[in-house]
């Protein structure tokens, strides 16, 4: 039996539960989730490494098919993956590369789930030192969406 399972991550902004809104923003490296939220802001997450990412199904009625339903993953959260498949599904994939090196391969690496009404983001990011996640919250969509593109600009 696996231990992975999903950890509620209670002191970041939950998504609200009706029209979250939420919009993807990602590049090669960087990846940014905006959301409203259940206090009414907007959320923005910024992760300056990501690896991958899939962003669609499950919606909230179909996500007692998602593997962690019934480990830990709730609706309308925001959670970390605790002992990822899809992290060591990574690292045998990458097993290949000459260089590659598992310690150094999974230091960093996090698997986040985004629960959403009509949609779920997974992602596996490097949060480190160097490359932190950065959570915020504003009071608008244009005011969320200028941090985004900030960000993106550099």
């Amino acid at each position: 039996m696996s231990d992975e399972r999903a950890v509620l991550l209670s002191d970041w902004p939950q998504p609200d539960g009706c029209a979250p809104s939420p919009v993807t923003v990602a590049d090669d490296l960087s990846l940014s989730v905006r959301y409203r939220t259940q206090a009414g802001r907007v959320a923005v997450v910024h992760f300056p490494l990501c690896s991958v990412f899939t962003f669609g199904a499950p919606n909230d009625e179909a996500l007692a098919g998602h593997p962690l339903y019934g480990r830990g993953l709730e609706f309308y959260s925001v959670h970390r993956v605790e002992h990822s498949s899809w992290i060591a599904s990574l690292e045998r994939r990458n097993a290949v590369h000459p260089s590659h090196d598992p310690k150094s391969f999974l230091e960093d690496k996090k698997h986040f789930i985004f629960t959403f009404h009509d949609s779920t983001l997974e992602c596996v990011v490097n949060e480190g030192k160097f490359w932190p996640t950065e959570v915020s919250q504003f009071e608008s969509e244009e005011e969320a969406d200028a941090h985004i593109a900030k960000k993106k600009s550099g």
